[in-house]
């Protein structure tokens, strides 16, 4: 019952931390674009006055928000959760590839 506890406790901590963090980053994604181009950013990929060098170059910098945005929230939450817990918070699980080198090596 704990386990649930701290993962639903971490869950609401890491949502709590996110959503600040996300709009920041959308609006600095938006205001880095508008320093090298004028133009808007492209929205959707079927506009057909969008050019590839435009598409690419908005793709690449909204995967440069997400990542950073998404080791904020992580760092932050954790930083969150310890001052609030007093512990460190629950492990974040495993990606699945992980998971199926253990399960191989366990099986072998």
């Amino acid at each position: 019952m704990a386990n649930i506890v701290g993962k639903l406790g971490w869950k609401i901590t890491t949502i709590a931390v996110g959503i600040p963090v996300g709009i920041a980053a959308k609006k600095g994604v938006e205001r880095a674009w508008a320093a090298a181009r004028p133009d808007k950013p492209p929205r959707g990929a079927k506009d057909p006055d969008v050019n590839w060098g435009d598409a690419l170059g908005w793709a690449a910098l909204s995967a440069v928000g997400v990542a950073v945005a998404q080791l904020a929230t992580l760092k932050g939450a954790s930083t969150v959760w310890r001052a609030l817990v007093g512990a460190e918070p629950p492990p974040v699980r495993k990606a699945r590839a992980d998971q199926d080198k253990a399960e191989a090596k366990a099986t072998a």
